[in-house]
């Protein structure tokens, strides 16, 4: 099994909070959408410390190459487009095997 997680930290903008449960809703949405996906799970932060982030992602695939089909599914590249990278200002990445 893969577990992919992935680690947001908002930009500095009015409506940062909406922006963020956008990104929640509209990935938790591609369980769904992309048969694959073992488990999604999508948090918002409440720790108010500088060292916090907003956002995080959970997935869980069966194999590698499932992984790399989720990261180029159409779906999953609208999301990044049009929920994620327009409003984050740092991203981290880890993929391990359990």
């Amino acid at each position: 099994m893969i577990k992919h997680i992935v680690i947001w930290k908002m930009a500095d903008m009015p409506d940062k909070d909406k922006r963020a449960q956008d990104i929640k809703t509209n990935l938790e949405a591609l369980k769904d959408k992309i048969d694959y996906i073992k488990d999604i799970r999508v948090g918002l932060n409440f720790n108010e410390s500088d060292s916090a982030s907003d956002v995080v992602l959970e997935t869980v695939f069966e194999t590698r190459e499932e992984l790399n089909a989720y990261q180029e599914h159409p779906d999953h590249k609208a999301v990044g487009a049009n929920y994620v990278r327009p409003y984050v200002k740092e991203r981290r990445v880890v993929d391990y095997e359990f």
